[in-house]
């Protein structure tokens, strides 16, 4: 089962597709209003970016998380929190984009240089992260192992929006700039396969409609968490010949598309329909790949790749004036597509249930750090000795800092249905998403300064 079908079985039926949901109290804004309000916000955040060097998407979260308290303390004023937006929405026209923008500005030189740290990071790393992350939070946290394993799976994708604005302020080497951008650009497929498959043996077992029913029984019973251990070491043998068919299936279908579009390109010398058809390109590539069953957020990453080293870079398929076009408008789309995801990030957070949950997101987040060091230094050491890819010491804490967790850990655990299991998972996911994007970016200014000192002041 993959991905895209599991999030069609996953979201309620009534709300399926639509961006606004119904007023709970008569007094929600409607969508005329939304976007004037969505476009102040970001310019007030990018205005308190400049002024205080704070990046305007950390700006943004923190509005967001201060529009969900107004509805957590039940003013009655018109509330972004009746403002539903389908987590489903965000994966297939948020995330993409991000993606898209990200690789097409990867040079292939630098990307070829560190290749093979860079999917190792987000194929095994995130595997593996998965396994030691779901162990950990078992014998540490005490949870129960679908929980446990789900969670790691879910929160194993890292988001490079705050890194790659953090590294736009602070001059690192670009090829370490490439590696974390290429890590998180595929990661996020490896992270939705990996969690797509483990709830797919979930909602296969009884076990699942206990814990909805009945997650206070369950969540200490040794026994349960014993045999689904045991569910979930066979489901990992199962489920890798289908994780690469989805990994490299949706990269074949990317590269596919991408190649036509280049041929494309020969055949028009207009900025316009040039960029339009990237856009085409970049979604077309994420609907047929998940149309087929195969990974879309794959596709997209390899399709940037190719159209940012291929077909932009030769003269007959791309002149200089469409080619500068076609990178504002990315760039612009990117922008705005981060400000959406932290805007999203900070509408979903309960800040009351994550304070009441605070110790065990702590412990959460441990283990979360640790299973992500438990896999950045050992495959990094055996790409600089196997590949001979020289990572330096330096670099492997950054990419170990830089790790922080963002939309799409949130959009996944949103697309669950109702239930036991999902209230468990969203808080933990929550708060660690929360506490990673804070700490690891104070950590990481400061880490990445002392360590480059011509950074920009």
């Amino acid at each position: 089962m993959d991905l895209a079908t599991l999030l069609a079985l996953s979201t309620v039926a009534a709300n399926n597709n639509v961006i606004g949901g119904p007023s709970q109290g008569g007094n929600a804004l409607t969508f005329e209003y939304i976007v004037p309000i969505f476009l102040i916000m970001i310019f007030a955040a990018a205005l308190f970016s400049s002024k205080t060097k704070i990046p305007h998407t950390m700006i943004l979260l923190g509005f967001g998380i201060c529009i969900s308290l107004v509805g957590l303390i039940g003013l009655d004023i018109p509330s972004f929190i009746q403002f539903n937006i389908n987590p489903n929405l965000v994966i297939t026209f948020i995330i993409p984009p991000l993606i898209f923008e990200a690789m097409m500005n990867v040079d292939y030189k630098q990307f070829k240089a560190i290749r093979i740290s860079a999917l190792l990071l987000a194929t095994v790393g995130v595997i593996l992260a998965t396994l030691i992350g779901g162990l950990l939070l078992i014998y540490i946290v005490h949870v129960p192992a679908l929980v446990a394993f789900a969670f790691a799976a879910l929160i194993s994708p890292t988001d490079a929006a705050i890194v790659i604005e953090i590294f736009q302020r602070v001059k690192v080497p670009r090829m370490l700039s490439t590696l974390m951008e290429s890590e998180a650009a595929f990661n996020d497929a490896t992270g939705a396969i990996a969690f797509s498959s483990i709830i797919a043996l979930a909602v296969g077992s009884s076990s699942y409609a206990v814990i909805g029913n009945s997650a206070s029984s369950s969540f200490l019973n040794s026994s349960f968490l014993n045999i689904l251990s045991n569910s979930i070491n066979l489901s990992l043998v199962v489920h890798f010949e289908h994780f690469i068919l989805l990994f490299f299936g949706g990269s074949a279908v990317g590269l596919g598309i991408a190649a036509a579009a280049h041929r494309l390109h020969k055949l028009m010398n207009d900025p316009l329909s040039e960029t339009s058809l990237t856009i085409a390109t970049a979604f077309g590539s994420v609907v047929l790949a998940n149309s087929l069953g195969v990974s879309g957020l794959a596709a997209v990453a390899v399709a940037g790749l190719y159209f940012g080293n291929v077909t932009v870079k030769k003269e007959a398929s791309m002149t200089k004036s469409v080619r500068t076009f076609t990178f504002s408008f990315w760039e612009m789309i990117a922008f705005l597509a981060s400000s959406a995801t932290f805007l999203y990030l900070g509408f979903s957070m309960n800040l009351i249930d994550i304070a009441q949950h605070l110790p065990i997101i702590i412990l959460s987040l441990i283990a979360v750090f640790g299973a992500r060091a438990a896999t950045v230094y050992p495959l990094l050491a055996a790409s600089t000795r196997l590949a001979k890819e020289k990572i330096p010491t330096v670099w492997k804490h950054i990419v170990l800092i830089g790790g922080m967790r963002g939309a799409i850990s949130v959009a996944l655990v949103a697309s669950l249905p109702p239930s036991g299991i999902k209230n468990i998972l969203q808080t933990i996911t929550f708060g660690v998403v929360l506490l990673s994007l804070i700490i690891q970016y104070v950590v990481l200014v400061r880490y990445a300064r002392r360590i480059f000192p011509d950074a920009q002041q």
